[in-house]
Formats: C-alpha cells, sequence, structure tokens
C-alpha cells in the first residue's frame, strides 16, 4: 500500500476510535482514567461492564501486588457502579478486611463507600455506595490522597507568615533543591518537582535556648496520612493559640514536608521514579545517598540547616489496615521521653511499638547524624471512617504535646529555666497592663493564667512553680531577696505591688 493511502487509513482508524469514544461516553458508558498527580490504576488492565469496574493495581515496587489506587471514572451520574480490585494487596489480603475506599467530585473533600467487601473466595476487595453518583466524574483512591500541588501550595501559603523563613540551604521561595525525576513504569515523563524545607520560630526570641525539632514527611509514595498529620502539626505552630505562640519562642522547627514528590506524583507505591527498586527509607545513610537523590538533598539540607545537632526528629509515615492502628516506632530508651507521653496523654488510642533503628531510616538519621535525643517513626493508618479532619487534629495534640513538655510553668523569658530572672520579670509586670499585649508577651509579664492580668493569682502559680522545681528553701530564699543585690527585700517588693495590682483590680 503506498504511503499516502497507509497515513488516510491510520487518521481514518483514528477518528473512528475517537467517535467511538465519544458515542460510548454519550450512551453512558463508564471510562476510567488515572493520569493526574498522584494517580494511580493499571489502566491496561482494568475493564468496564455496564456497571461493574473491574480495576486492577500497578505493581510497580511490589511484583504481582498493588498498594495504592486512585483514579476518575466518568459517566458514572446517576449511576452505583459497583468497583472491584484483585486482593492481591502487598501486605496480604487481610489487610483489606475492615478497610473502606474513599470517593470524591472535587479531589478536596472526600467520603467514604457505604458498602466494601473482602471476598477471599472470589480473590476480590468490593466497594460501592447505595445511593447513585449525583456527578458525572467521581474520583476514588484507596485513601486519603495527599497530592504533590498540595505540598506546593501549602508550603506558597507558609512562605508570608511572620513566623517562617527559609533555612539556610533553602531560597525566597522555601526551595532547598529539585527531585530528579525520571519515567515511570507506565513510560511517562514526571519531575522534576520542588523540595522544600523551611524554619517556623519566633524570632523574638534568642535561638540559643532554643529546642530544635525536625519534621520530614513524604519519603513513602503512597503514606499520604503522615503528609495530613504533618500538615496538621504546622497549622498549628503557625496557629493563634496561646500555646502556639510559646511554643515558637521554645523551639525552632525545620520542616521538610515532601521527600518523594516524584513517587507521590507518579502515584508510586512506595519507591522513587529514579530508583524504583530502592526503599527510600532506607537509604538515609551517606553510602547510599547516590541511589536516592531526594534523600540526598533533604538530608543534607537538615545536617546543614541545623548544624547536626537537634533535639527532636519525627518522621511522618502511614500503614495499611490490620496492623497496629496509629502508633509510634519508639526506641525503648524514649518510650518514656516526656513529649510522648505528653502526646499519649492527647491521644490514648496511639500505640507504641518498640524500633531497633537497626535500618537506614529517617529515624535512624536522626539519631545518628542529626544526634537527636529523641527520633521516632510516626505512623497512622488508613481506618474506615477517619477523615482528614481527624489526621489534621493529631498533628495538632502533637504540637499541644510540645508545648507541654518544653514549657517550664513560670519561665517568662523562655529560656527552658525557672530562676531569678523570671522573677524579676514576674515583678516588672506587676505594675503594667496587660490587656493590650498579645497572650505571649502577656504571658513573659507574669499573666500565667491568660486572664490578662498580673495579680495574686499568678503570684500563687509562680509561687508553686517555683516550689515544685527547686524546693520550699529556694523560695524562700528567693521571697527574701536572697541573693539578689536589692536594698528593698523582694518579699517585701512583691507584697506591695501586688497589694497594689489586687487593689486596682478591685476597682477596675
Amino acid at each position: 500500500m503506498p504511503p499516502a493511502l497507509r497515513s488516510l487509513r491510520r487518521l481514518a482508524l483514528l477518528a473512528l476510535t475517537a467517535a467511538a469514544l465519544t458515542m460510548r461516553t454519550a450512551d453512558g458508558a463508564i471510562t476510567l482514567s488515572a493520569d493526574f498527580d498522584q494517580g494511580g490504576l493499571d489502566l491496561a488492565n482494568s475493564s468496564v461492564a455496564g456497571t461493574t469496574v473491574t480495576l486492577a493495581g500497578r505493581d510497580n515496587f511490589n511484583p504481582g501486588q498493588w498498594k495504592w489506587l486512585y483514579f476518575r471514572a466518568d459517566g458514572v451520574a446517576g449511576l452505583t457502579p459497583q468497583f472491584r480490585i484483585g486482593d492481591n494487596f502487598n501486605t496480604g489480603a487481610s489487610s483489606l478486611a475492615g478497610h473502606a475506599m474513599v470517593y470524591s467530585y472535587d479531589q478536596q473533600s472526600w467520603e467514604f463507600f457505604d458498602n466494601n467487601t473482602l471476598s477471599t473466595s472470589q480473590d476480590t476487595f468490593a466497594f460501592s455506595n447505595q445511593q447513585p453518583f449525583n456527578g458525572d466524574s467521581v474520583y476514588v483512591a484507596y485513601g486519603l490522597p495527599y497530592p504533590t500541588e498540595r505540598v506546593a501550595a501549602d508550603v506558597q501559603s507558609r512562605a508570608s507568615s511572620p513566623w517562617v523563613s527559609p533555612t539556610t540551604t533553602g531560597d525566597a521561595s522555601l526551595v532547598i533543591g529539585a527531585s530528579p525525576g525520571g519515567i515511570d513504569d507506565l513510560g511517562r515523563t514526571i519531575g522534576p518537582h520542588d523540595l522544600y524545607g523551611y524554619k517556623l520560630t519566633d524570632s523574638a526570641s534568642p535561638a540559643t535556648t532554643k529546642k530544635k525539632v525536625v519534621l520530614f514527611g513524604g519519603v513513602h509514595a503512597n503514606e499520604t496520612l503522615g503528609n495530613y498529620t504533618l500538615e496538621g502539626l504546622v497549622d498549628f505552630l503557625d496557629g493563634d493559640s496561646p500555646e502556639a505562640a510559646r511554643l515558637r519562642r521554645l523551639a525552632e522547627f525545620y520542616v521538610y514536608p515532601m521527600v518523594n514528590p516524584d513517587g507521590r506524583f507518579a502515584g508510586y507505591n512506595r519507591s522513587t521514579v529514579e530508583s524504583p527498586t530502592v526503599d527510600p527509607n532506607r537509604a538515609w545513610d551517606p553510602p547510599l545517598y547516590d541511589s536516592v537523590d531526594e534523600v540526598r538533598t533533604v538530608a543534607t539540607a537538615a545536617l546543614t540547616d541545623t548544624g547536626g545537632d537537634v533535639d527532636y526528629v519525627i518522621d511522618f509515615h502511614s500503614t495499611v489496615n490490620g496492623k497496629e492502628g496509629h502508633f509510634g516506632y519508639v526506641l525503648p530508651a524514649y518510650q518514656s521521653d516526656p513529649l510522648w507521653q505528653n502526646f499519649l496523654d492527647l491521644e490514648p488510642s496511639v500505640r507504641t511499638l518498640t524500633a531497633l533503628l537497626q535500618d537506614d531510616t529517617g529515624a535512624k538519621f536522626g539519631r545518628d547524624q542529626l544526634n537527636a535525643e529523641f527520633s521516632i517513626t510516626l505512623e497512622t493508618q488508613f481506618l474506615a471512617g477517619e477523615n482528614i479532619d481527624r489526621f489534621l487534629a493529631l498533628g495538632a495534640n502533637l504540637g499541644l504535646a510540645f508545648e507541654q513538655t518544653l514549657r517550664i510553668a513560670g519561665d517568662l523569658n523562655f529560656d527552658h529555666a525557672l530562676d531569678a530572672a523570671d522573677w524579676q520579670l514576674f515583678l516588672a509586670g506587676a505594675d503594667a497592663d496587660l490587656s493590650q499585649l498579645s497572650a505571649v508577651d502577656a504571658y513573659a509579664a507574669g499573666d500565667l493564667n491568660g486572664d490578662g492580668f498580673n495579680d495574686l493569682i499568678d503570684f500563687d502559680l509562680f509561687k508553686s512553680a517555683f516550689l515544685t522545681a527547686h524546693g520550699p528553701a529556694a523560695l524562700a530564699a528567693l521571697l527574701a531577696g536572697v541573693p539578689e543585690p536589692t536594698s528593698l527585700p523582694l518579699a517585701t517588693l512583691a507584697s506591695t505591688t501586688l497589694a497594689g495590682v489586687a487593689a486596682a483590680r478591685r476597682h477596675r
């Protein structure tokens, strides 16, 4: 056949194919796609027969098994399709027992499917809704997605915060480098993507007295809940609560929110696009950096930004159904740490599992390379009924636990010590009108109970804290003005000043 005729025939076939696809859609047939940020579906081995949609999960990193699913179904308005996928889940079919898939019309608000059934006899997991879809297109996922574009948008919103600044290795856009990109298992060109890092703290307090905290997220491509938990923590740190304001004066947080953006964008199960057979959470060690560029970039940035000497490291991950619920992998030496215990008080359902820190994980890097005194992997589980708000709240409670751990009652200058310097600040604030101050500045002037005044109630709180910290003899010495060089004993000064405050308060 002459080349010109072959070309005409090819164009005719393409036109017929396009027409057929258009007709199928117009006739109400369901079509599938997953070529978008974090989309994950083996489209070639998926099929649609009426309202039965048979899905195939991609098995990148886990040969013959899937561990992430995220696609769009078009033409579903007014229908109640049943979706099915094989039970060849990476950690075993039992991990699908009790699991619930999610759906969304806008990729922002997610709901759980009504019916979620594992059938071991048919080797399938089936899910559907009781009521028909009310939109023509619906997004469906294994769990709550957290795409790379959400990371970029979140970081951009942080850049204007008065508490956020670039790290030593970052630029004004909070970018510390770029991922390498590559060709994914479907033959698509992926990346490169920006790698982010930023510092969150209140610069009003001296850095020399602050604790350093490093936060990693997004190491594994499909572990999205860790990013929501990290976002919830950063929301708290960047928020307006008195606890957050105090915490910003007590600590500086170094945030690296997405270590593996290429894998996340490509919809991978676990690995990076550059090194699809390497677990990036086994590459946090200098000899292994060359195989995972993203880890090398983030790890070296964290070392440079913090000086390699930090107090806390938390690496945020997610785990699948059938495991341990939400839990922390915690080295035995860290399990009694006040931060972890305060967090467990706020989140009693979170479990503690023993970590060995033998593999080259982010937590091990935190202990061995960043010299952290506390370094853990926090795992959050995909649980039916637990939506985005649950994980944001989990992160906020971690922020509260940090504040409870690092704040010493009566430490008015936020230097992690309760001493005579704080007493002097307390006395100086006794005659001041604190109502016009911010909550944290009022606290620094002696308003320990947050009512806008430094008065006898606060005096009792200060005395109680000092007594607990130093004992009765030290408290007596403080109130007697020993060893403070003042002509007027501090006890007399305290009683005079506070009596005046109390009288003024009675007449306000």
